[in-house]
């Protein structure tokens, strides 16, 4: 009642209170639940492999075959390598 577009007014409407809308939400917003949960577990795993990787380098291991191992770039294990020395200085 409140919206100043006539335009949003009629999509809020279909959406809202249609069937087709509703279901149309509904695919949506399960759609973003399970990118969120996919991001979150890709987190998980990256976060895994951080601790594993600094673990390894503590050890004395290379960071080539810490990279090998843990399934990243060289690159990335020697950043994590890199910020956890200068944290630790």
């Amino acid at each position: 009642d409140e919206m100043h577009s006539p335009i949003l007014a009629k999509r809020v409407y279909e959406l809202k209170e249609t069937q087709k809308g509703v279901e149309l939400m509904c695919h949506e917003m399960e759609k973003i639940y399970s990118e969120g949960m996919e991001s979150g577990e890709k987190r998980g795993e990256l976060k895994k492999a951080k601790e594993t990787a600094l673990s390894m380098a503590e050890e004395g291991m290379d960071v080539k075959m810490i990279a090998r191992l843990v399934k990243v770039s060289e690159k990335d294990v020697q950043k994590w390598i890199d910020e956890t020395l200068c944290v630790t200085k």
